[in-house]
């Protein structure tokens, strides 16, 4: 191998800014952590040192009345002070650096607190409206998603029973799979019942408006969203946001309402509103 070729790492991709407070948030909670752990390592060997002064501190000198000089065990007196003096500097410096320490957690952990309340003004106000307007489009599909599954299961019960929708939407319970599916994901003021035992209209969002309508009406509608104005019809087809998009689309006929788009020129697709999902 040639001494000069230089080895090359992985290519890194580049940091995206919008990811940037939430590792500075990641990189200080590490930090505090290291230094907590620190913290508790230092207030545990000062505890060490002060038991080993307390080990190493000499017994009181004594002298012989007799003799009329020091006793002989007074002569390492001088080493221990030393060491005494040696180790209270040592904890002077410990104590100091625990104090930098503490000081330290306490700045990082309002840097923490800054970073946190500032996160939600990071995006501009052009990416806050597209975060916004993808969340809405994604409430829209997942109630198209739900009247669709309405739409099956109410086909489903007729098969069983002559052809004809059921008279009431708790009679096809066996056919829905869950309570959820009854309200819409932007109704803020409903909240799906946990279990069939437990519903009540408060926990259905739809409007079931044709109770045992028979199959011959394929284009009548069956339930619509209040919110999203999208409908199910007997075919068991949905149309996203008809009811807002192209009212006039929606006719009423002795009391019941009916999904008729005008007709198209001939040679021409027949208009249908954005989003329609036929019936499958």
């Amino acid at each position: 191998m040639n001494s000069g070729d230089k080895s090359l790492g992985p290519a890194h991709p580049p940091v995206s800014p919008r990811s940037c407070p939430a590792a500075v948030s990641l990189a200080c909670a590490a930090v505090i952590t290291v230094q907590h752990h620190e913290i508790n390592d230092l207030r545990a060997t000062l505890h060490s040192r002060n038991q080993h002064w307390q080990s190493l501190a000499p017994a009181t000198p004594t002298t012989d009345p007799g003799a009329g000089h020091p006793d002989a065990s007074a002569a390492p007196v001088a080493p221990f002070e030393q060491e005494i003096a040696r180790l209270k500097a040592l904890a002077d410096q410990l104590q100091s650096e625990v104090a930098q320490l503490e000081q330290m957690q306490a700045q990082n952990q309002q840097l923490r607190a800054r970073l946190a309340a500032r996160a939600s003004a990071v995006l501009a106000p052009d990416e806050t409206q597209y975060l916004q307007e993808a969340r809405e489009r994604a409430m829209r599909i997942q109630c198209v998603n739900n009247l669709k599954q309405l739409g099956l299961a109410a086909r489903v019960w007729a098969i069983d029973h002559g052809d004809v929708n059921p008279p009431r939407l708790l009679d096809m319970t066996n056919e829905m799979s869950t309570p959820k599916i009854l309200v819409c994901p932007a109704d803020t003021g409903r909240q799906p019942a946990t279990d069939w035992a437990s519903y009540s209209p408060a926990n259905c969002s739809y409007e079931y408006l044709a109770p045992s309508s028979p199959e011959t009406e394929p284009q009548r509608i069956l339930f619509r969203c209040p919110i999203h104005g999208s409908v199910t019809l007997v075919d068991g087809s949905v149309q996203m946001d008809v009811a807002k998009t192209h009212p006039e689309w929606i006719v009423v006929r002795d009391g019941k309402l009916y999904f008729e788009p005008p007709p198209a020129p001939a040679g021409t697709t027949p208009p249908s509103p954005a989003g329609n999902i036929p019936a499958q």
